[in-house]
């Protein structure tokens, strides 16, 4: 069974007389374990199938099936569980909070699954060393350089332990040398077992992953995988 199942999907956003075709009849599977980059210019629909692959939202037509599941059919509370200990959620902007520190900040999903104080800091100081970061736990965002914010963001992504890493643009606000290391972060976080999806416009960071699925126009126009070493075409 597929871990993640696009079937004939579809989105359209309407607001203000205007209507927009995000997606277009796309179908895939993304099965567990793999490291898979979805690329495509901007308005190619990357965006919004990263939404619809982490439950953010819901296709117009067709189903999204997560472990054999479709989404669709689930309640607001169900789909909140699936978010929080299926998904972990990598932004290009960090999204981390001014006021509190680096464990606090990868703290802060945890105590909204209601953990107990010493499990949640236990989980968000190894995540932190995990990323390399062991010496920065009370360091506030404006401390951190923004290739340390984006570790910090890993790090709340990780604490959890969830099986699926879904990171949009994770290098798309740092230089070439901080995007590497974020990019060796994350293939080692596969290597370990999970399932990273990244979202990305930069060639060099898709071709650091296994497989390229390629957007134009919110339709799929190419499936790539690496084999020996070789980008060969799907299908």
């Amino acid at each position: 069974m597929a871990l993640m199942q696009v079937e004939h999907v579809s989105k359209q956003y309407c607001g203000r007389g205007v209507s927009t075709q995000a997606l277009r009849d796309l179908s895939l599977t993304i099965e567990q374990g793999e490291l898979t980059a979805i690329v495509g210019s901007s308005g190619s629909g990357k965006s919004t199938l990263m939404n619809i692959l982490g439950a953010l939202d819901t296709p117009t037509e067709g189903r999204y099936l997560l472990r054999g599941e479709d989404v669709s059919q689930l309640t607001d509370g169900a789909l909140s569980q699936i978010r929080n200990r299926e998904i972990g959620f990598i932004f290009q902007g960090f999204n981390l909070v001014s006021g509190l520190n680096a464990l606090e900040n990868v703290e802060l999903p945890l105590v909204y699954r209601g953990m107990r104080r010493g499990e949640r800091r236990r989980l968000a100081t190894q995540a932190l060393e995990q990323v390399g970061l062991g010496d920065r736990l009370r360091h506030r965002p404006n401390q951190l350089s923004g290739g340390q914010q984006q570790r910090v963001a890993i790090a709340r992504a990780i604490a959890a332990r969830p099986p699926i890493l879904l990171a949009d643009e994770p290098t798309g606000n740092l230089d070439s040398q901080a995007g590497e290391g974020i990019m060796q972060i994350l293939r080692r976080l596969h290597q370990q077992g999970r399932t990273v999806v990244i979202i990305t416009h930069d060639p060099k960071v898709a071709e650091s992953t296994n497989r390229q699925i390629c957007l134009k126009d919110g339709r799929m126009v190419q499936d790539l995988r690496k084999s020996h070493g070789q980008w060969v075409r799907r299908g």
